[in-house]
């Protein structure tokens, strides 16, 4: 149970983060032919978004070691893994032959008159 916790906080905290840089850039744009409120501070702008993009990597880091290694999300109900292997297709360039027929269905080296 804490591990779908954990998994939900860190995936609020990067919605929470990624919202909150928008919202900046967002106030910062500026219609065509409008005044500008605040200067044109670039270290401001590029220390939010190097910031945000740093804890949003940090975040996405931390969420897939959570589910990969962590293993967060439980496991499956069945509880063990079972391999199912598909069977084989028929194709004219790949006929399927039963494992049983195949002794029978093989061709003989004797040629036919």
């Amino acid at each position: 149970m804490w591990g779908t916790v954990l998994t939900a906080a860190v995936i609020f905290g990067i919605l929470f983060i990624v919202s909150r840089a928008a919202g900046y850039y967002r106030r910062r744009w500026s219609v065509a032919d409008s005044t500008v409120t605040g200067g044109d501070d670039v270290t401001v702008s590029a220390a939010i978004g190097i910031g945000s993009g740093v804890v949003v990597l940090v975040l996405l880091l931390l969420l897939y070691l959570g589910v990969t290694r962590w293993d967060w999300a439980g496991q499956p109900v069945g509880g063990g893994h079972t391999v199912v292997t598909p069977a084989p297709i028929a194709s004219p360039a790949n006929p399927v032959v039963p494992a049983s027929a195949g002794a029978a269905a093989s061709p003989s080296a004797k040629a036919s008159p």
